[in-house]
């Protein structure tokens, strides 16, 4: 089973919930939270021992969470001009907007947790 950690860094965001729907219906395991920090991400991030951490960017306090990040995410949905960045810091992959298939074919060439 592949865990994921998708973090809501704004109220009601409707396309990660969106995305932890497309990912649960294929069968990966998504750890839902929402939070406001690196720091939180992370420690849920550890507490949880996920493989990736999805975050929705959209703005700059978003894109200096995901590069603090960078070696533990996955950025599913990003603002024109935010990937090259983002890719500068590490993070693991970067998906457009309403590309919910493409994170889902991603997290499927994960290893399984049982694998790590």
């Amino acid at each position: 089973m592949i865990r994921l950690l998708l973090v809501e860094l704004e109220p009601d965001d409707i396309e990660t919930q969106s995305l932890a729907r497309a990912l649960r219906d294929s069968g990966v395991e998504v750890v839902y939270a929402k939070a406001g920090s690196a720091e939180e991400i992370a420690r849920a991030a550890e507490q949880e021992d996920v493989r990736a951490v999805g975050l929705v960017v959209r703005s700059d306090e978003h894109r200096l969470i995901g590069t603090e990040l960078a070696t533990r995410t996955v950025v599913f949905a990003t603002a024109e001009g935010d990937e090259q960045a983002l890719r500068a810091a590490g993070v693991k992959a970067i998906f457009r907007p309403g590309n919910a298939e493409g994170v889902v074919s991603w997290a499927s060439t994960l290893k399984p947790d049982h694998e790590r």
